[in-house]
């Protein structure tokens, strides 16, 4: 059964993408929702950070699966492109570098077992390692909870920023929906601290252009089609926790 909200969230920001950057959509089933299949050959890419960002979260879906070294190759490839995003990102890249080092442990030790995100979630629930929904904190599973979730906060953000808020405003609005409710005392006092360190939108956007010739329309189309990517992506990658009652709402 396809998740409509996933669908319409697709529909809405794809009609967008077409109008300004010409890009065709379709859609494919993985995990039960409603994927767009990005053509990237059309989305102008080179060779900068971005655009490999872009490519590889585009070859995640294998079939109707999240394959998971697809998976983690675009997220190794999207943490090199937080590092061109400036001191405000420094604390987000590190975490999300742990946090795929934790996947990547079980990807090498099992890989046959892991070929796909469910399966890889299986396989450690079947091992016994966590108590219930509680995690084992050294798991893969707990690292693609937070792998998730910081992907989340870093799609809200994008997003607003290609639709015309400061970075500094759409850090701190995203930070409290995705990830204030999953911290502590401590790391709500912490991660918030280096949003300051955002320069203006302008300055933030041409951080992601690797050319002289590139202008800030098309950093603004090519975030917002990794957005409309990562988006369904996300909520996939969500139900697949949720249906193996693997969903950690501990505070950290």
């Amino acid at each position: 059964m396809i998740a409509e909200p996933a669908l319409h969230y697709s529909r809405t920001h794809l009609n967008e993408l077409e109008l300004e950057a010409a890009v065709p959509y379709d859609y494919i089933i993985v995990e039960g929702l409603a994927l767009p299949r990005v053509a990237s050959s059309k989305l102008n890419l080179r060779s900068s950070k971005l655009d490999e960002v872009v490519r590889a979260f585009v070859r995640v879906c294998h079939g109707d699966k999240i394959d998971t070294a697809r998976l983690l190759k675009a997220c190794r490839a999207h943490n090199e492109l937080l590092k061109i995003g400036g001191a405000a990102l420094c604390l987000v890249a590190k975490d999300l570098e742990c946090n795929i080092d934790k996947a990547e442990a079980l990807l090498k030790k099992s890989p046959k077992e892991c070929e796909n995100l469910t399966s890889l979630l299986e396989h450690e629930k079947s091992a016994g390692i966590h108590n219930g929904n509680v995690l084992d904190d050294s798991s893969a599973a707990v690292g693609l909870l937070w792998i998730r979730r910081s992907l989340a906060f870093q799609v809200q953000l994008f997003e607003s920023v290609v639709w015309g808020e400061e970075p500094k405003d759409a850090a701190y609005e995203a930070y409290e929906k995705q990830l204030s409710p999953h911290h502590g005392w401590m790391l709500r006092t912490v991660f918030p601290a280096s949003f300051g360190q955002f320069p203006n939108r302008e300055e933030f956007l041409s951080m992601f252009s690797e050319t002289d010739d590139e202008n800030l329309s098309i950093i603004v189309k090519k975030l917002r089609a990794l957005v409309a990517t990562l988006n369904p992506l996300l909520q996939a990658w969500t139900e697949s926790f949720h249906e193996l009652g693997l969903e950690d709402t501990r505070r950290v």
